[in-house]
């Protein structure tokens, strides 16, 4: 899987990972993967990332470290459980 570097934070107010997925998420598409939480690097600095597929076929991949990673992984999990309960 290759992933588009993004410009979607750029000039765009966004101030976050989290903003980045919620601005993903208006422009459809699906979460395909997170990592696990508590990930941390070899240093010891948490770590998260999520996969993105856009309804354009794009795939997109957002990294946050430190406090941001465990905010964007529970706003990653929360869409994805969001998402799989309006599936019929």
């Amino acid at each position: 899987m290759s992933f588009k570097s993004s410009s979607l934070g750029v000039g765009t107010g966004v101030t976050s990972s989290v903003d980045v997925l919620r601005n993903l998420v208006r422009i459809e598409g699906h979460i395909v993967k997170i990592s696990p939480r508590g990930n941390k690097l070899s240093n010891g600095v948490e770590y998260c990332s999520v996969g993105f597929k856009g309804k354009d076929g794009i795939d997109y991949l957002i990294q946050a470290y430190g406090k941001e990673a465990l905010l964007l992984h529970n706003e990653a999990w929360m869409i994805k459980e969001t998402s799989t309960m309006m599936l019929p």
